[in-house]
């Protein structure tokens, strides 16, 4: 079973703008400024496979 174009565009549209909020919060908390900001392919990565194949009880291996 795959997933048809169309619905993976409406996956990464979701994710982009869950990435443009975390932008505009960042900017918020840090008085305007990006330095230091997760880019987008490590929010990506993390939203898609970490969040989908980690195991959330085990917290000790993520490195936080």
């Amino acid at each position: 079973m795959s997933i048809t174009y169309e619905n993976q565009r409406v996956i990464f549209n979701g994710i982009l703008k869950r990435y443009l909020d975390y932008v505009n919060l960042y900017r918020i908390i840090n008085h305007g400024s990006i330095k230091g900001i997760t880019p987008f392919s490590e929010f990506y990565w993390r939203i898609t496979y970490f969040g989908r194949y980690s195991n959330p009880r085990n917290v000790e291996n993520r490195g936080y």
